[in-house]
């Protein structure tokens, strides 16, 4: 293999690395979005609400509603409004005994970011 060509190869590799990490992806809007996950619960989904802020990053996060066992669910939840404060992400870990409570939760919280995205929140609900 040829210097050129090892150089070429390793600026294409450059380009795919770039363009796979999302680069240039759209900044959430800032405003309140609302967002549904299925938890543990099959009586009802798990409600939240996100607060962006003018630089895209979550200020606020709350639970609107839920069903989830309050001794487990209830303190995931407490946990993962923290750890997705904390990370301003909802690449979240699954907290220990609540699988579903927290898939249920990263499902909202990605419904809610992905509205953010895409500035479909209710004009009503925004900052």
């Amino acid at each position: 293999m040829t210097k050129k060509s090892a150089s070429w190869m390793a600026l294409f590799f450059a380009l795919i690395l770039l363009t796979s990490c999302g680069f240039g992806g759209p900044k959430p809007q800032s405003g309140t979005y609302v967002g549904e996950g299925r938890g543990y619960s099959k009586e009802a989904p798990i409600r939240i609400s996100v607060t962006i802020d003018e630089s895209g990053a979550i200020y606020d996060l709350k639970i609107l509603s839920h069903k989830e066992t309050e001794k487990i669910g209830g303190k995931a939840l407490d946990d993962l409004v923290q750890a997705a404060k904390e990370k301003n992400s909802a690449d979240l870990d699954t907290v220990s005994g609540a699988t579903r409570t927290s898939e249920g939760f990263r499902q909202a919280l990605e419904a809610a970011l992905q509205e953010a995205k895409e500035g479909k929140g209710d004009s009503e609900e925004k900052k």
